[in-house]
């Protein structure tokens, strides 16, 4: 019985996850072509043919960090208080469902070996931070955040509340509610930034 041949995108998808899972169970220099392409049970003259090398993985995992669900969304949202409320319970979507991927923003060694990926990791938290500091600004102007907020501290604040809570998450080997954790941080958070409403 002959069985479906796989899409580009189906076997892209694939060989990500793969490397997500190698990465996790085995460390970043168990991440090689061949060792995925072993796991995937395919040739590496496969693999080649949907990416360049391990460098170009690497990017398109970066790529699900920054593009699945972890944007914010300034559009369809009334204040900065939504905004803030719906990043977070996209963040944690995105990682519930896909834990394996929490790991690749804790990858030093990666970013030593890898300094263009490094690159596109710290403009892409550059950018995120701007985007933070540019709503807490309107909240303020709006007043449904509290105007004694410094926006540049809360943005450092904000960031690094949900990376040390991803960190611990994933180094407890995913066996609690992420949600439950973020959701306490949250309330947290909102508490201190807050203003007259």
């Amino acid at each position: 019985m002959s069985t479906k041949r796989k899409s580009t995108d189906e076997r892209k998808k694939e060989a990500l996850e793969v490397a997500q899972k190698i990465i996790y169970e085995e460390g970043f220099y168990k991440l090689t072509v061949r060792n995925i392409a072993e796991k995937m049970d395919i040739s590496e003259a496969a693999l080649y043919r949907h990416f360049k090398d391990k460098e170009d993985i690497l990017d398109k995992l970066t790529d699900l960090v920054f593009y699945q669900g972890c944007k914010l969304n300034t559009v369809d949202y009334d204040d900065s208080l939504d905004i803030l409320n719906n990043f977070i319970d996209k963040q944690i979507d995105l990682f519930e469902s896909k834990p394996y991927l929490s790991i690749i923003s804790f990858q030093d060694d990666m970013f030593r070996e890898y300094p263009s990926i490094k690159r596109k990791f710290i403009e892409h938290q550059d950018k995120r931070e701007k985007q933070l500091i540019n709503i807490m600004k309107s909240g303020i102007q709006n007043n449904v955040i509290d105007e004694n907020v410094n926006p540049d501290a809360f943005a450092s604040i904000f960031m690094g509340s949900i990376r040390i809570t991803v960190l611990k998450w994933k180094n407890k080997k995913f066996s609690y509610s992420l949600k439950d954790s973020l959701n306490e941080i949250k309330s947290e958070l909102f508490q201190y930034i807050e203003g007259d409403q």
